[in-house]
C-alpha cells in the first residue's frame, strides 16, 4: 500500500522523478525516473536494485497495486524484458527512518 509519494519537478515543471514509500512485506520504497524509465526499488532489508524499461504505465500499475510485492514478482522480477542490477544497500538508519514513517502513518490511520 502506498504510504507517501513525492513528485520532484524539473525546472520546466515536468516530473523529474517520483519517490514513494510503501507498507509492504517486501518493498520499502521506490524512486522512479519517468524519462529514463528506470525504477529503483529498496527492499525491506535495504538492498536497492534498479530496473530498466519500466514504462510510466507499468509504474502506475505497480504503485496502485494492492500488493507491490506480489505485483513486482508477477510482472517485473526475473523478467528478461526488465534488466536489473544491484545498486547499493541502504544504511540501517535509512531503513529505520523509512519504517518509522510507515509506523507513524499506521498510527495516524488508527487514530482516525
Amino acid at each position: 500500500m502506498l504510504i507517501e509519494k513525492k513528485e520532484i519537478l524539473n525546472e520546466d515543471g515536468s516530473i523529474g522523478y517520483v519517490e514513494a514509500i510503501f507498507e509492504s512485506d517486501n518493498v520499502l520504497k521506490t524512486t522512479y525516473f519517468k524519462q529514463a524509465q528506470r525504477l529503483y526499488i529498496a527492499f525491506n532489508r535495504g538492498g536497492t536494485y534498479s530496473y530498466e524499461y519500466i514504462t510510466p504505465e507499468l509504474y502506475d500499475e505497480f504503485e496502485s497495486a494492492e500488493s507491490q510485492g506480489k505485483f513486482f514478482h508477477k510482472h517485473i522480477a526475473n523478467n528478461k524484458k526488465y534488466p536489473y542490477r544491484k545498486e547499493f544497500t541502504l544504511y540501517p538508519n535509512e531503513i529505520a527512518e523509512t519504517k518509522q514513517i510507515i509506523s507513524d502513518h499506521k498510527k495516524e490511520e488508527d487514530d482516525e
